[in-house]
């Protein structure tokens, strides 16, 4: 059996410029509309995966209907390397000044459908962020204010949801903090569901990194 190969993010991908396929099979019966689409999807696959697998993009090439496409979409879930779970006790290491540290349900947490671990603790208005590359987890934390839920752009899917304001704040030099406010999804799967781009997740967190404030 093939060893997995695409992160969630090039699951993500897929999915994407295939439901652009479809989208214009359904708004329009000219052949060379639809083919122009497949192609253009199919070029933005080959030049954004990680790894670009010739038997995944003919499936893309060819594929008619919604029926074909969910199976598709389930035949990808062989190929994809999951999130590594992370356990409670890790993540008590990882935010350890948080003395009490609400943690989320990780035991119903589907490790190949997230590009990203995230939960909202509504009693402090913490939001904690996690990442993992290769087995080495990366947190951040920041305040999220429910009060500016609203419609925008997501910076870290880039995509237009439902957001709410996260604020992260860094130590720099001394007694100097330097804080960084972006909107993001307020709800965490449906951001997940969106992320196609690992690069821009990673340079979120990086930009927002508050590694002081979770660690050592």
């Amino acid at each position: 059996m093939t060893a997995p190969f695409l992160t969630v993010a090039d699951v993500r991908l897929i999915e994407q410029q295939v439901k652009k396929i479809l989208r214009a099979k359904s708004s329009s019966s000219d052949t060379k509309i639809v083919n122009t689409v497949r192609g253009l999807a199919v070029a933005e696959l080959r030049e954004k995966l990680n790894m670009v697998n010739e038997d995944i993009l003919k499936e893309v090439e060819i594929l008619e209907d919604s029926i074909n496409t969910e199976l598709f979409f389930h035949s990808l879930k062989a190929y994809t390397i999951p999130f590594k779970a992370i356990s409670d006790k890790g993540l008590q290491k990882l935010f350890k000044k948080d003395k009490k540290l609400k943690l989320p349900k990780l035991d119903s947490i589907d490790w190949q459908t997230i590009s990203y671990l995230s939960w909202l603790d509504k009693g402090t208005n913490r939001q904690y962020i996690v990442l993992e590359n290769e087995g080495e987890y990366i947190a951040l934390r920041g305040i999220y204010e429910a009060s500016t839920s609203t419609k925008g752009v997501c910076a870290i899917c880039n995509q237009h949801s439902s957001v709410h304001l996260f604020t992260a704040t860094v130590k720099g030099n001394g007694d100097h903090y330097t804080s960084y406010s972006n909107y993001i999804c307020e709800d965490v799967l449906v951001c997940n569901s969106y992320v196609s781009d690992y690069t821009k997740l990673e340079q979120f967190v990086y930009r927002n990194l508050a590694s002081n404030e979770c660690g050592k």
